[in-house]
């Protein structure tokens, strides 16, 4: 690796570290976020604008690494990032923040896109391996890191600053770009598809909107749902019209007629599923049940994403060392698949936190060979022509995989969880999506005013002793025993005394059984969640099967001449 190159690969590790920093690094800062700018009904909107514009933005990016050099693009990408932080950092209101995410989101897509392309324009195939190891492990390095640096950073400066980071450290990877990158220009000019890209927005942001809300903030069978749907079913007709009839598409569709590429895709369709759902609950599992702080929850997933890392460099190392993929792949894949399964049989409520911590170690393993390894596959299948649009694509496979699995993983996780209280508890009303917390506090609410309203009683105010006759928590018992009160003040306080002691133990009794219900509950959706999710692992590993396995040449890159 020449010094040029080593010098540009710490220039795009540093904007890919950027790009999937900001992925996260925003979570722990929402709360201020909303207090200070209000409008807490668009909370989402400031995860969600991001993750729309990230995932448009990189097949539309990775063409563009197709027709202009990929060094204009990379640059262009770091300022649209860099801009769309900095606008971030100062939104005087919660729609401007929205916004400005949406152009942040942009070029974190487009940081994606043509770094993954980069890689595979700067080295050939034997050496990319390791490369894209390192990519891995940036990823699942950002997605602890993040969380942690955001709380810090809005903690002792400003949420602002979660924004404001990003330019120091853009600025250098801006300035390893401009002067050590080479211009990788392509072989020959071709038209941009507008048509294609503007119809590739029009069905993928209604499917990521209605896989995002359905079944939270609307009935899957809602008009709402239903017509995001029908719109995403329109926008895919005309996407796949337009280009099987534009001579230069966005998308080049004969691409899904090469079995290596096909089979990479789907299977990283249904790996990137796997993954959310591993990613997404299990802190819910670690917080509830056995008990890690919230505080603490943005460190939550450090063991699995330790795992993720150490599985995507071996791997990535490995393949480069033995020149072969598939292989990797397969053990990859059984590992997973075991790891998904040892998940849901072996997780109990009272499961000692130190073998979750382990098998979350294993896990990670099994997943972090699936980020490096099918794109490996793709680049050194398909012609250097087409590497923009072949690598981008697969990423953009990945997380519509990613976003579609997470809401059928949510919609499974909130039938199991509604299935488990209601028979647990069937007089403890569990309607729509429970949330546990949101459960919690409202039974302790409800004791807490049972409390006021017999220390009340005991003060001999009428009023409340009406209204804890009306509490409709009280047993049938209690309430014929109230009705029932001695005359004498002496003997009526004796007994509501005796009568506040034996209720209020009954109800700290009903507590802990709604607690244990719900840990219950919990820990039983959770192990639903990793069924299904060992389900769709076992589909990508029948995929991986279908991918035919090559060996990993030494050919040249192509060339890095060219006019910027």
């Amino acid at each position: 690796m020449t010094r040029e190159v080593r010098l540009t690969l710490i220039g795009i590790l540093l904007g890919l570290f950027l790009a999937a920093l900001d992925q996260t690094i925003v979570a722990t800062a929402l709360p201020r976020i909303v207090e200070e700018l209000g409008k807490t009904h668009l909370y989402a909107w400031v995860a969600t604008s991001y993750l729309l514009a990230s995932t448009v933005a990189v097949p539309i990016v990775g063409r563009l690494a197709d027709l202009i050099p990929a060094k204009r693009v990379l640059l262009w990408a770091i300022l649209i990032f860099l801009l769309g932080s900095a606008l971030s950092g100062l939104s005087p209101s919660m729609e401007a923040l929205i916004a400005f995410r949406g152009v942040q989101g942009i070029g974190g897509g487009a940081l994606f896109a043509v770094a993954i392309t980069t890689i595979g324009l700067l080295f050939p195939p034997r050496e990319r391996g390791r490369v894209q190891g390192l990519f891995g492990a940036m990823f699942g390095i950002a997605s602890v890191v993040g969380p942690w640096l955001g709380g810090l950073l809005t903690d002792h400066l400003s949420w602002r600053w979660v924004f404001y980071i990003n330019m120091p450290v853009g600025a250098v990877a801006l300035y390893f770009t401009t002067v050590h990158m080479p211009p990788l220009a392509p072989k020959s000019r071709h038209r941009f598809d507008y048509l294609g890209a503007a119809s590739l927005i029009l069905w993928t942001v209604p499917l990521l909107l209605a896989t995002s809300w359905g079944g939270s903030t609307y009935p899957w069978t809602s008009p709402e749902i239903l017509g995001l749907l029908a719109l995403t079913a329109i926008g895919l007709a005309l996407f796949f019209w337009a280009e099987r009839t534009n001579p230069e598409p966005l998308f080049d569709l004969t691409l899904l007629n090469h079995p290596v590429f096909r089979w990479a895709s789907i299977a990283l369709f249904f790996f990137g599923s796997a993954f959310l759902s591993a990613m997404l609950f299990l802190p819910l599992y670690l917080i509830q049940v056995k008990g890690i702080s919230a505080t603490s929850s943005g460190l939550t997933l450090t063991p699995l994403v330790l795992g993720v890392v150490v599985g995507s460099f071996t791997s990535g190392q490995l393949a480069s060392r033995f020149g072969r993929y598939k292989p990797l792949m397969i053990v990859g894949n059984l590992w997973l698949l075991a790891g998904f399964l040892l998940m849901h049989q072996l997780i109990r409520v009272d499961t000692p936190l130190w073998q979750v911590l382990l098998m979350m170690v294993g896990l990670g393993l099994g997943l972090g060979p699936s980020m490096p390894l099918y794109t490996l596959a793709v680049q050194n299948a398909v012609d250097p022509a087409r590497m923009g649009t072949a690598s981008s694509a697969t990423q953009f496979f990945r997380q519509i995989g990613s976003t579609i699995g997470a809401a059928l993983m949510g919609t499974v996780l909130a039938a199991s969880l509604q299935a488990t209280m209601t028979q647990a508890l069937p007089n403890l009303p569990v309607n729509g999506r429970p949330d546990p917390t949101a459960l919690t506090q409202n039974f302790d609410a409800q004791l807490q005013t049972l409390e006021a309203q017999l220390q009340a009683v005991q003060r001999g105010d009428p009023a409340a002793l009406e209204a804890l006759r009306a509490n409709p928590f009280l047993p049938p018992e209690a309430k014929a025993f109230l009705e029932r009160l001695p005359e004498d003040p002496a003997q009526r306080a004796a007994a509501l005394s005796g009568f506040r002691a034996e209720l209020l133990a009954r109800a700290e009794a009903a507590r802990r059984a709604v607690q244990e219900a719900l840990n219950q509950a919990i820990t039983d959706a959770v192990r639903q969640v990793y069924l299904y999710a060992s389900g769709l692992v076992l589909l990508g590993f029948l995929a991986t099967l279908r991918l035919p396995d090559a060996e990993l040449k030494g050919r040249a890159a192509a060339s890095p001449g060219g006019s910027q």
